[in-house]
């Protein structure tokens, strides 16, 4: 592989990285306010809205920018969130640009107009694989022509430098997909099919853990059933993406791709098998309903029954009882005693 092909597939597999990302963080409202309480160390309750602002903006220059990666909890409190697959110098200047651009979408005017209020997102940079120059927070330096100078500062989360349990325990679970990356390095520097092979089997027990974080996760509440499916479907197109070229990692794709295949024709029958209980539910709402109908029916003429004996009793004709009871002569007659 030369080394320009190299560059581009680099730059093809973060591009999908970053479309993975902004798809994992459009899953259900609680799988994202976990993660965003997990990344943030916030505790927003899981039962607040989540919405994603239009953030594509145009500069004087005419050049686009937009970020998927805003989103605002409550109503009221913005994250904005930035990945990395390695070290980028720029991407703070990135991080501020695109939080610039949301934070003057929702500027606000003193009353007498003499200043202006703009208030930044709170933000993260994800760093899925670090080398020994990844900094714990990045800071940009702001400075003024009349000489004031303000830092921008943006912490960095290590991803790779906490293991899957710590993940587990941030509740993180929707980024799951992106733990394949852990042996990625040393598989693109492995010299010999023997070397890969070991590395694949670690690779297979670790996607295996991932998996059972994924179950745990789902039975905990954490994410949904549909959550899961999406997030291991991810992980299976990322694995396939970085080690695809290796024949000795077959194996952990064909066992992915089995467990993603389980889920769904698990879902299908668990859907198909609540359909028919909901059937069976309906028929037997209906089977009441039309009990109680059948019930309120044979009450109320066993009630005009015994009011047209009376005014039988009485004298009055058997014209005049079907006319008031609402009820046929040919029934009224059974009524009448003979004599």
């Amino acid at each position: 592989m030369t080394k320009e092909l190299g560059k581009k597939q680099e730059r093809d597999t973060a591009q999908i990285f970053d479309l993975i990302l902004k798809q994992l963080i459009r899953l259900s409202s609680a799988a994202v306010i976990q993660f965003i309480n997990g990344l943030f160390g916030t505790n927003h309750p899981l039962d607040s809205t989540v919405d994603y602002p239009n953030t594509e903006t145009v500069s004087k220059k005419l050049r686009r920018l937009q970020s998927d990666t805003i989103i605002i909890i409550g109503g009221v409190y913005a994250y904005h969130i930035e990945a990395e697959i390695g070290d980028d110098e720029n991407i703070v200047v990135r991080v501020f640009e695109y939080g610039l651009a949301e934070a003057l979408r929702t500027k606000t005017l003193s009353e007498d107009g003499s200043k202006i209020s703009i208030k930044f997102p709170s933000a993260r940079i994800i760093y899925w694989e670090t080398t020994k120059k990844t900094p714990d927070e990045v800071t940009l330096s702001l400075e003024f022509s009349e000489g004031e100078q303000y830092n921008y500062k943006v912490k960095s989360f290590k991803f790779l430098e906490h293991d899957i349990k710590e993940l587990e325990e941030r509740k993180l679970a929707i980024l799951l997909p992106f733990y394949v990356l852990k042996l990625r390095k040393q598989t693109v520097s492995a010299k010999t099919s023997k070397r890969r092979a070991e590395l694949a089997v670690e690779m297979k027990e670790i996607v295996d853990e991932l998996v059972m974080m994924a179950d745990r996760a789902e039975a905990s509440g954490l994410v949904s059933e549909a959550d899961k499916r999406i997030v291991l479907e991810h992980m299976e197109r990322l694995y396939r993406e970085l080690f695809a070229q290796y024949a000795e990692f077959k194996e952990g794709d064909v066992m992915l791709q089995d467990r993603i295949l389980t889920y769904s024709e698990e879902a299908a029958k668990k859907a198909a098998k609540e359909a028919e209980l909901k059937g069976i539910e309906r028929g037997i709402e209906k089977g009441i309903e039309k009990g109680i109908e059948r019930g309120i029916e044979k009450g109320r003429a066993e009630k005009a029954f015994d009011m047209a004996r009376k005014m039988l009793a009485r004298g009055m004709t058997l014209l005049e009882v079907a006319e008031i009871a609402e009820l046929p002569i040919d029934k009224l007659q059974t009524l009448v005693p003979h004599s």
